[in-house]
């Protein structure tokens, strides 16, 4: 299924890996076929898989990825990765209400669980965004405690407060 943007969702053929290049390190992006499958955030390391030159969506991708890393205030929207990324109904609203959180700014996974229909499954929007192959573009960095303190982050706290802060200085 393609995407207004041209991506379509996940295939299940072996992933070809590219770089994109920012302040804070080398990023990737997984695709097969014409599927963006993944995002791996910079300064982890390149996941298994045959390194290739980029698709021109993929190389889009990468362009859009870099200018964000840059503090540039055109920030992304995660909008055409949430079909790809939810494996759930329940998933997906978490997706979108979370992309939908502006820049600089963040929500609480109670407020997100709420936000979706489910007050009380704050634990339940945490495993979500613990599945969630699509960062930064899709947001989870912008979900934060109930006391407002940083909690898991597959990039690292040090990534996700990187991520909050050069957002809160552009938005």
């Amino acid at each position: 299924m393609t995407s207004q943007s041209g991506f379509t969702a996940s295939s299940t053929e072996p992933l070809s890996w590219a770089p994109y290049e920012t302040c804070v390190g080398i990023g990737w992006i997984g695709w097969s076929g014409s599927a963006i499958d993944r995002l791996v955030l910079p300064g982890l390391p390149m996941p298994a898989g045959l390194r290739a030159k980029p698709t021109p969506d993929v190389a889009v991708l990468a362009r859009r990825l870099a200018a964000y890393f840059d503090g540039r205030t055109d920030w992304p929207s995660g909008a055409e990765f949430i079909d790809s990324a939810a494996s759930t109904a329940f998933e997906a609203e978490v997706y979108r209400t979370v992309t939908a959180i502006p820049p600089g700014k963040t929500m609480t996974y109670a407020d997100v669980a709420s936000r979706v229909g489910r007050p009380g499954a704050a634990r339940a929007v945490g495993a979500a965004m613990a599945k969630n192959r699509f960062a930064p573009m899709i947001p989870c960095h912008r979900v934060v405690g109930s006391d407002g303190s940083l909690r898991g982050y597959g990039g690292g706290m040090a990534m996700k407060r990187h991520l909050l802060e050069m957002e809160a200085a552009g938005a």
